[in-house]
């Protein structure tokens, strides 16, 4: 898969962000990731649908869903993501002590903004709902 700028998206991520645990197959609390973006100057991308994120480029997907509304797009920048969630539970953040979202990752690219610089992104796959609940139920032997 290629980003915007040429690069495989995914094959490789940079040695800064594998220090920081940001790498393939990695699973970090949605607040941590949002925290590392932020601080590290990279942007994060939530996916809903796993094969999405898997077998397609973040380039794509903004062409492909362009006249989507973002809240209605399969994926969603974390940011915008945790405000819409703040704002419609104001108690979202503390839910979050109580069963943390971890993010799995799976790709990272470069793509160009409208006013033409390069921004790093990372894509992540949101949990399922049925794997969170089985996570918490107890196996029957």
């Amino acid at each position: 898969m290629e980003s915007p700028t040429g690069t495989p998206e995914g094959t490789a991520f940079p040695p800064d962000l594998e220090r920081l645990g940001i790498a393939p197959g990695a699973k970090i609390d949605i607040r941590d990731l949002n925290t590392l973006g932020k601080r590290h100057n990279f942007q994060v991308f939530l996916y809903f649908e796993e094969d999405l994120a898997r077998d397609s480029t973040l380039r794509k997907d903004l062409q492909e869903y362009e006249d989507v509304p973002d809240l209605e797009r399969p994926f969603i920048r974390l940011e915008a993501f945790l405000q819409f969630a703040a704002e419609s539970d104001p108690l979202f953040t503390r839910r979050l002590d109580e069963l943390p979202l971890v993010v799995e990752i799976v790709a990272y690219g470069e793509i160009t903004m409208r006013e033409g610089n390069s921004v790093p992104y990372v894509k992540g796959v949101m949990p399922f709902l049925d794997e969170l609940t089985m996570e918490e139920t107890p196996e029957i032997s």
